[in-house]
Formats: C-alpha cells, sequence, structure tokens
C-alpha cells in the first residue's frame, strides 16, 4: 500500500476514535464490522448520505463541484494516463469485470494527450502570467 495511502487510513482511524466519543452511546458498529467510513453513528453509510457529504467537502474545498460517479471517471481516465495497467485499475475501482473498467471507466489517452497534459502541467506550476 502506498505511504500516502496508510497516512490516510491513519488519518481516518483518528477521525473516527472522535466521531465515537461524539457519539457516545449512540455509537452502535456491529462486532464483526471495522468500517474505514461510517455513519455518524458507526453504521453504514447511505449512498444518498455519502453523496451529500461528497457534495459538503467538495464545497468546504473551493472546489469546482463534481459528482463521485464524475470522480471515478476522473480516477480511472488519471490511471490510463499514469500507464497503470488495467487490472491494476479493475482493482482500484473495484469492479468484477475488466471490461466495465476499460470501457465505461477509462479513456484512451494517447502520447499527444500525455505531453499536452505535461505542458499543462508546467505552465500551471509556473508563475502566474500577468
Amino acid at each position: 500500500m502506498p505511504e500516502f495511502c496508510a497516512r490516510a487510513l491513519e488519518e481516518r482511524r483518528e477521525l473516527q476514535d472522535l466521531e465515537r466519543k461524539i457519539a457516545g452511546e449512540h455509537w452502535s458498529q456491529e462486532p464483526d464490522h471495522d468500517l474505514i467510513f461510517s455513519s455518524e453513528h458507526g453504521g453504514m453509510i447511505d449512498p444518498v448520505g455519502f453523496s451529500r457529504t461528497f457534495d459538503r467537502l467538495v464545497k468546504r474545498a473551493g472546489v469546482r463541484r463534481i459528482t463521485v460517479r464524475l470522480a471515478r471517471h476522473t480516477c480511472g481516465t488519471l490511471l490510463a494516463l499514469l500507464k497503470v495497467h488495467p487490472k491494476v485499475a479493475q482493482a482500484i475501482l473495484r469492479h468484477s469485470q475488466i471490461s466495465m473498467t476499460m470501457d465505461v471507466y477509462t479513456h484512451v489517452v494517447g502520447d499527444s494527450e500525455r505531453e499536452a497534459v505535461g505542458m499543462l502541467a508546467e505552465l500551471l506550476e509556473g508563475p502566474l502570467i500577468g
């Protein structure tokens, strides 16, 4: 597991411990469940509630609003851009079929697109132009 993922999981565990303390006696998580992300009371997250939370986090971050679905497409496209093997991308995106990963969530990114993205990154990392 990449180090940044391990750090993110450690931070999530610390936040969940705080959530558990805040919820007090209202915290309820099944003994055999060790959820990374849980509701405010320890249970499984409702998909609609997850989308609302995602939207709040996007707004708080001050970035352009995207849907969870679009974030998955972006992840798949970035993995393709980085030339990550399709089976690895399939595992990251948690697809049971490689066809889902290849046909729906990734978009063909050729060398010319990679070069253009590289130039754009250089431009954005440099000092702002007048």
